[in-house]
């Protein structure tokens, strides 16, 4: 959250994400790790991916209004 609670976490593998490049999708139902659906508002999210030898952080907003 902006606060800095973290909410949900989800690990994937790059065997599950396939070996074509371009663009990905990650799917996640919204949902909180408790399984609580989360409050409509702006939050953070961080993906941390390897490429090769180069580990990456990205860091960018998310909007979720209903």
């Amino acid at each position: 959250t902006v606060a800095g609670r973290l909410i949900k976490t989800i690990n994937i593998t790059s065997s599950e994400l396939g070996t074509d490049l371009g663009f990905k999708r990650i799917y996640w139902d919204g949902k909180d790790e408790d399984g609580d659906n989360i409050a409509n508002g702006v939050y953070f999210y961080k993906m941390i991916y390897k490429v090769k030898d180069v580990v990456r952080t990205v860091t960018q907003k998310l909007a979720k209004v209903r």
